[in-house]
């Protein structure tokens, strides 16, 4: 599904070199679920960040379902995301000005999708998160761990294929954590849909089926 070959990452801050990544390479597989773990400033966010077209490797070769990442375009790097990727992140990124259901849409929206299946689908996705009777409020009437599960229907509206999620409890209290970690994976199972998540914490890794540790921009274990 996902596939990475000797990526490198480097950054430039003033006059020094920052190397975020230095040889990553790693397979993840349909239906797979992944946590990727290590200490802060490890490569995580930026390893996520290219794996979701988010970014570019300074070198090194990036594969989802086949497609070469490293080599696309901005326009069909674009494509690809509103299709094949879905992302959930720390502070949600919900619309203030949107409703739930409307903000669970907006995938479809941008790709010219919304039609009676994907409000369907959007609806079907609201009552798997126990967010049916809240899909007409709007963010700000909604609990830290209602915001999150709200952004996992989001992430997974338009059926992609990997979901990316970065610290998606980092910043929630542990029972809204546990809820969102076994909506994650039961969601994620039932969609078959492969998700690669970065987290600090370890009750939410022992949900992955794999774990990869990072150190210092390369895989530890």
């Amino acid at each position: 599904m996902l596939e990475t070959r000797d990526l490198h990452k480097s950054y430039q801050s003033g006059d020094a070199k920052v190397q975020a990544l230095g040889g990553v390479s790693l397979k993840i597989f349909p239906g797979e679920i992944i946590a990727i773990t290590g200490p802060s400033g490890c490569g995580k966010s930026t390893l996520l960040h290219i794996l979701g077209a988010l970014d570019t490797p300074t070198s090194g070769q990036v594969y989802l379902e086949g497609h070469p990442l490293h080599s696309l375009n901005d326009d069909k790097l674009t494509s690809l995301r509103q299709l094949r990727i879905g992302f959930v992140f720390q502070f949600f990124h919900l619309l203030p000005t949107l409703t739930v259901e409307e903000n669970v849409l907006l995938p479809l929206l941008l790709s010219g999708r919304v039609d009676g299946v994907g409000k369907a689908r959007a609806r079907d996705l609201l009552e798997a998160v126990a967010l049916a009777d809240r899909m007409h409020h709007r963010p700000h009437q909604l609990s830290g761990g209602q915001m999150q599960r709200a952004a996992l229907a989001r992430a997974l509206v338009h059926r992609p294929s990997v979901l990316l999620a970065d610290e998606p409890t980092g910043n929630l209290d542990s029972a809204s954590s546990a809820a969102v970690v076994n909506l994650l994976t039961s969601l994620a199972r039932r969609e078959k849909t492969s998700v690669v998540l970065v987290t600090h914490s370890e009750e939410v890794a022992k949900a992955a089926d794999r774990r990869i540790r990072l150190v210092d921009g390369r895989i530890h274990s």
